[in-house]
């Protein structure tokens, strides 16, 4: 599965977002499908993620581990996760970098490689691509919202 980049533009600072962004549980409920997310420690988390790709429904149990924590400019994770009743493992790539635009604005880049193996993973590239693809849109239009209006989410 190919990387999925873009960015966006948040209407706070730097600090306000990078304090959000270490919030797991504030930034789970901007993921599409997750259900539950639960702090291990201060880089790992763990999260129960439900989604529904073409005829198939997936329940993964990930593991996230922050790799690079550049404070309040950049992080990096990864994690798997994996449903046995569908045979199906997932493997997540992620970065995010923040940058100032002014003192009221800041830029947000990401850039997400989700690599799906097993029966979910035979569905076809262009199912998956696409259900990627809306997953990260609809990520980002929650993060902004969420970081804009006080960290409320609803999904």
């Amino acid at each position: 599965m190919p990387l999925f980049e873009d960015k966006f533009t948040v209407n706070t600072s730097q600090e306000e977002i990078w304090r959000f962004l270490m919030d797991v549980e504030r930034l789970g409920r901007c993921v599409p499908g997750c259900e539950q997310v639960q702090a291990m420690d201060d880089t790992t988390f763990k999260a129960r993620m439900k989604v529904k790709v073409g005829p198939f429904s997936t329940t993964q149990n990930v593991t996230m581990v922050l790799t690079q924590l550049d404070p309040p400019n950049r992080l990096a994770a990864q994690g798997q996760g994996e449903d046995s009743r569908m045979a199906t493992k997932v493997n997540v790539k992620a970065t995010l970098e923040l940058s100032p635009v002014n003192n009221a604005e800041t830029q947000i880049k990401y850039a997400i490689n989700v690599t799906i193996l097993g029966r979910l993973g035979m569905v076809g590239e262009p199912v998956m691509r696409a259900k990627a693809r809306e997953m990260c849109g609809e990520f980002a239009r929650r993060l902004k919202a969420a970081i804009e209006q006080g960290g409320q989410v609803w999904h």
